[in-house]
């Protein structure tokens, strides 16, 4: 496990050396508008191509020490090559969407075909029950497993999606998710290996030279899915509520946009600049926005861990959560009508 490590920290460093080139011969760049896309000149935006490359890695050295890996998960070696051609194609979509701008119903069709045809394969993702940490019994859920699981990962995928907003955001998001498998014990190579490429495609974001695009976003977001969804179906890592509270920010986000876009007869993943980080950075800036927002994410998932009371932790989230979109938005029209 060293040696690939030291390799892939050695491959990653080339990444960024070579990146002009590499981002050249790609050729997929995020070209500014004056819409949503308010950045100055055009980004590559290949972070999908960095995480994927990792992963591709691994592959080979997986097939090698297979045996020796704590991946008890995987019943069969079909069951991998299943995870990999899954997370490959959710890259495809993005890569797709990035380069071509797909309508969002052919986007949402396509990844529910593709996670039904997982869950197909694969029953361990099958969402059958339902465990909260605050109730003495779990709750059965087999008659509508299938409906439940898709929309988890539609949810997640989704709500990942749109949380990519200003640099560093989701980077550090999915960074402190992946933290999050180290300290229960599980998923260890895969989660050292994308921490790795996360910890240098930061560096590039910081420096704004790339962006993830919708082909970092989807594939990022679909391992953290299914490795969230086989972690509390296989090893009981975490509960129903759990998850929910780690989740709960950018759900919450993605629940009241789509309500609004559905009021205001919008296709409810139609782009627009009404996120929490679009409203904070209007008053905070950016490095106050990403500071609040991470403070957001991580305390209370931290306490959680540490003392229990996740039910408490999650209406408590809430109501932060409601009173800064309704502070923040009443201060910003105030703004407006001042200038």
């Amino acid at each position: 496990m060293t040696i690939l490590l030291i390799f892939l920290t050695i491959f990653n460093t080339f990444i960024v050396i070579f990146f002009n080139k590499i981002s050249i011969l790609i050729n997929l760049f995020d070209i500014p508008n004056d819409k949503r896309k308010i950045h100055s000149g055009k980004v590559p935006q290949i972070g999908g191509f960095i995480f994927l490359s990792n992963i591709l890695i691994f592959l080979p050295y997986y097939l090698i020490n297979k045996d020796s890996l704590n991946f008890e998960h995987f019943l069969t070696l079909i069951d991998f090559f299943i995870f990999y051609i899954s997370l490959f194609l959710f890259f495809l979509i993005g890569f797709l969407d990035d380069k071509l701008d797909l309508n969002p119903n052919i986007k949402l069709f396509l990844s529910s075909i593709l996670i039904f045809l997982l869950i197909f394969f694969d029953k361990q993702i099958l969402i059958t029950e339902l465990n909260f940490s605050f109730l003495n019994k779990n709750i059965n859920i087999e008659n509508i497993s299938y409906f439940f699981s898709i929309m988890c990962f539609l949810l997640f995928i989704n709500a990942f999606n749109m949380f990519d907003g200003i640099n560093l955001q989701s980077t550090m998001y999915a960074f402190f998710l992946f933290l999050l498998f180290l300290v229960k014990g599980i998923y260890i190579e895969i989660s050292l290996l994308l921490l790795i490429s996360l910890l240098f495609f930061g560096y590039l974001n910081f420096k704004n030279k790339c962006f993830m695009g919708d082909n970092g976003t989807l594939l990022i977001s679909f391992i953290l899915s299914y490795l969230f969804v086989k972690s509390a179906n296989v090893y009981k890592a975490f509960s129903a509520d759990e998850i929910f509270l780690i989740m709960l920010i950018p759900g919450l986000d993605l629940i009241r946009l789509a309500s609004i876009r559905i009021m205001s007869r919008k296709h409810p993943f139609k782009g627009d600049r009404n996120h929490i980080h679009h409203i904070l950075l209007k008053v905070m800036g950016h490095f106050k926005t990403l500071i609040l927002l991470l403070l957001l994410l991580i305390i209370p998932n931290v306490l959680s861990l540490m003392y229990g009371g996740t039910f408490y932790f999650i209406i408590i989230m809430i109501f932060i959560y409601f009173f800064l979109i309704i502070f923040f938005n009443k201060y910003n029209e105030k703004k407006k009508k001042l200038f």
